[in-house]
């Protein structure tokens, strides 16, 4: 080889290792930036967390003194705030449902028994003193958690201890998140998750939450069990795929137990009882928004349809991240029952069905005996504020958050600003059960 082709040579290769050594700098760079983020968004999510206990801990000792229904229900709404905060905090971090099942179970409670006492306080009953007892003994388990989680929010927040695996991003990441080992973060909170081991089923006329956490899926409570490659197969007919491109991952445990599924993009569950599909998820779906709501309604029902899924009545959706969200809820003799709903997302690129949710569907659905409502739909609009107009009124079956539901009439109205606003009214005994405003742009419908 020539000198001149050898200098030239020796040139290409130098190029060549200064781009990838600068390449490996860049990607090193990003790694840290992204996982410096991370932990940031984690920091702050386990300090609020902190500071939300801490103020159910305050809250629960004051409710317990307060005997003036002004007081009680001021303080109860305080109570209920504070309790879903501290649920929204919790589900940002990367914290299994194993090993926090017990804080979440008694922040579920919390906001549950809040809730009732605002429904009882607001009807002008009064707290009696088996409600007063399950106070006391909310307030008894805060106080012997939240210095718990005040203590695990200092020791991590100081960053000498990293939240979660995202060390991973310098490493192999497959191999980190195939991984079982639990974290120091993870035995943290299992330990005071552990604390409620003999948390106590307090079960009373009102909605505890315990009769729900303990509730068992009425579509598969009676149904047969199936096995992995049972599931398998129910999940690659239901996205028309070979069952060879859905892999089977772990079996999901709960009140109600599911295998999980993965493939090209594509995640899923089928019940292990009933074998019965109840989530699918592609990942990669693309942001452009070639078609608009009135388009993808449509594909929406043609795919309930295909699926053998009938009697659906779309209700609310929400265009996000190039995905149509919309809710379907059961109809049944004219009742729109809203606790069996299914959520089915289509892609505003391409106009295909890329999620589905029917776990609401599957918790709730079952043959009901509904009966006539003692009040018309004309008696039980005299319970409507008269400073809202009445557009439309209809029947619906709502759910309590004792896991019961109720018949009601449910009213369309305009409120003094044109905004739209659904009441429910107990078709029995005329009393106001919901109420809530539509939320309407060119992204979506949504009630608050």
């Amino acid at each position: 080889m020539k000198t001149r082709a050898k200098v030239r040579l020796m040139s290409y290769i130098a190029a060549a290792v200064a781009i990838i050594l600068g390449a490996g700098i860049v990607g090193y760079n990003l790694a840290n930036t992204y996982k410096t983020t991370i932990q940031y968004s984690y920091h702050r999510s386990l300090s609020q967390l902190s500071d939300y206990f801490s103020s159910i801990k305050n809250t629960l000792q004051k409710g317990e003194y307060a005997n003036t229904q002004p007081q009680q229900y001021g303080l109860a709404s305080k109570l209920m705030v504070e309790a879903e905060g501290a649920k929204n905090a919790l589900s940002q971090l990367p914290v299994s449902q194993q090993d926090s099942e017990g804080i979440q179970k008694y922040l579920t409670q919390v906001s549950d028994f809040s809730s009732f006492c605002i429904g009882m306080l607001s009807r002008n009953n009064t707290l009696s003193d088996e409600n007063k007892e399950a106070l006391n003994k909310l307030a008894e388990y805060a106080d012997k958690v939240a210095p718990q989680v005040e203590e695990l929010s200092a020791k991590f927040i100081d960053g000498t201890e990293h939240i979660g695996r995202l060390n991973a991003l310098q490493g192999n990441l497959e191999q980190t998140q195939q991984g079982s080992d639990k974290t120091p973060f993870d035995n943290s909170f299992l330990t005071i998750s552990e604390s409620f081991v003999d948390y106590p089923a307090l079960i009373y006329d009102g909605p505890f939450s315990d009769s729900v956490q303990r509730k068992t899926p009425k579509l598969t409570e009676n149904a047969q069990g199936c096995s992995v490659q049972q599931a398998q197969k129910a999940f690659a007919d239901f996205v028309d795929k070979d069952a060879d491109d859905v892999k089977y991952k772990e079996t999901r445990k709960g009140n109600l137990p599911v295998y999980v599924f993965e493939g090209d993009n594509l995640y899923g569950t089928v019940t292990v009882k009933g074998c019965y599909v109840c989530e699918m998820y592609y990942t990669n779906t693309g942001t452009d928004n070639k078609y608009v709501y009135k388009q993808l309604l449509p594909k929406a029902q043609d795919f309930l349809k295909r699926q053998k899924i009938d009697n659906m009545t779309e209700s609310y959706y929400i265009i996000e991240n190039g995905v149509c969200t919309i809710n379907f809820a059961y109809s049944e003799k004219e009742t729109t029952c809203y606790g069996d709903l299914i959520k089915v997302g289509v892609s505003t690129q391409t106009g295909t069905v890329v999620s589905y949710n029917a776990e609401g569907y599957i918790m709730n659905h079952t043959q009901r005996n509904l009966k006539g409502m003692k009040l018309s739909v004309n008696q039980a609009k005299n319970s409507v504020s008269g400073r809202l107009n009445i557009i439309t009124g209809k029947k619906a079956l709502i759910p309590l958050s004792t896991g019961k539901e109720v018949q009601c009439y449910e009213y369309t109205c305009k409120g003094k600003n044109d905004e739209t606003v659904l009441v429910y009214i107990n078709g029995n005994t005329g009393l106001e059960e919901q109420i809530f405003i539509l939320i309407e742009n060119d992204n979506g419908i949504l009630v608050v």
